[in-house]
């Protein structure tokens, strides 16, 4: 195989990768009526369908990213599949809410292997411009995957079956699973460090415990505290630990660290806006599952087409160049959506995400090649996995009570971001 058919593998891979994860978070969004039903899931625990997945790929990513190091590409990749398609195959065969809310951890375990995994492969096997290209195309995929999950999640949920969205990830790992032994390498550890057992203990608590607080704990204060403790003694561990989990040197850099902020605020925006959108599409305009998946089309399409020009962006103007001017078109986008607030489809949903999905669609390969800039080759996995991480930092569902406190609250994250993003070197 030449090395450019290798690429192109690796890369249908990775964007596959990124396709499954997305696509079984929003799967189940369209579902949840039918889910309630069939499982006879209660107020408390039909949440925990989602909130489960959620918590195990927060959990698990920073290990993740790690793994993908200690051990070649290609086994943790094979393992990730098989975790992700056991969890899905469970998933789907689930007879009551505990075996479900048991396969979607298992599916999150997967997902937060996969994750940085797959984006480690293209520094591997992409270098300049081409790398910027595969990540483009690897980003495009992300509000694909979970629009086309919303569409046929309410499709299956409306006609056929909620269960077939789940079966379906089987023979997409079995895909992938066969492209892997096919084309890439088996490459050796990029480290042979012995293994930070406390860091790695104390990076899953503490990020689960965050994930848990944000996202459905009884107690959020004492939980938010809780972790705050437990991930302050994560970095003392990491500080003074010879080979760690996370090497701290990787925040040196103020274009990586700049890189994960900014996205941890940027995403959270957007998945606030899907999660109250989702929410306001249901409850107050009465959409059905299938309508409110169509409803998510323009925010997908646009996405979509904002990636694929990106790299020529990229090119001319740098990275923080084009992320300013991502910013300052979801910054109209979020301002018109609050001003069109009530008033029919199209003035105050359609168009406004259609100009949100432009500047994420721009803003996403930035984001990347910034937390990822000049990163060693044996902390390559360690720096996509924060890259996951920094998305799940700051959910705005959990902090605003209504969509237009989440709108106003999207407003000012992107405000910061174009703030960051202007400062730092110029040549990046």
């Amino acid at each position: 195989m030449s090395a450019q058919s290798r690429q192109r593998v690796v890369l249908i891979i990775a964007m596959l990768s990124y396709f499954l994860t997305a696509l079984s978070n929003s799967l189940v969004l369209t579902s949840l009526a039918k889910l309630t039903a069939d499982l006879n899931l209660t107020s408390v625990s039909l949440p925990w369908v989602q909130n489960a997945y959620g918590l195990a790929f927060g959990s698990f990513l920073l290990i993740g990213g790690r793994l993908s190091n200690a051990f070649s590409r290609r086994r943790v990749l094979d393992i990730a599949l098989v975790i992700f398609m056991l969890g899905s195959l469970l998933s789907g065969l689930a007879p009551n809410g505990f075996i479900m809310i048991a396969a979607r951890f298992l599916q999150g375990i997967g997902s937060a292997l996969l994750a940085p995994t797959s984006m480690a492969l293209l520094i591997d096997y992409f270098t300049g411009p081409s790398l910027v290209k595969a990540i483009a195309w690897y980003s495009s995929v992300a509000g694909l995957g979970s629009s086309v999950g919303l569409v046929v999640g309410g499709v299956l949920a409306s006609y056929l079956s909620w269960r077939i969205g789940f079966y379906l990830n089987v023979p997409l790992c079995l895909l992938m699973l066969g492209l892997a032994w096919w084309a890439l390498h088996e490459n050796p550890a990029t480290t042979h460090e012995p293994h930070d057992v406390w860091g790695t203990l104390t990076s899953v608590l503490g990020c689960g415990l965050l994930v848990y607080a944000l996202n459905g704990a009884a107690q959020p204060v004492v939980t938010l505290l809780a972790a705050l403790v437990i991930l302050a003694g994560f970095v003392v561990i990491e500080k003074r630990s010879p080979h760690p989990t996370l090497p701290l040197t990787i925040f040196h850099s103020w274009t990586r660290t700049n890189g994960y902020l900014s996205r941890a605020l940027l995403n959270g925006a957007v998945m606030g806006y899907w999660f109250f959108i989702a929410e306001y599409l249901q409850q107050v305009r009465h959409y059905s599952p299938f309508k409110v998946g169509l409803a998510y089309l323009p925010l997908s399409l646009t996405m979509f087409l904002g990636a694929m020009i990106v790299p020529r962006l990229i090119d001319r103007w740098l990275n923080k160049r084009v992320l300013v001017v991502a910013v300052a078109i979801e910054f109209v986008g979020f301002a018109l959506s609050l001003l069109a607030f009530g008033q029919a489809y199209w003035p105050s949903v359609g168009i406004p995400m259609m100009i949100i999905g432009i500047g994420q669609g721009l803003a996403l390969a930035p984001l990347t090649n910034m937390g990822i800039y000049r990163v060693a080759a044996d902390q390559s996995g360690v720096a996509s996995g924060l890259v996951n991480v920094s998305a799940l930092l700051v959910p705005t569902q959990a902090i605003a009570s209504e969509f237009r406190i989440a709108l106003i609250i999207a407003l000012i994250m992107v405000a910061v971001v174009t703030g960051l993003a202007l400062t730092g070197k110029r040549d990046v």
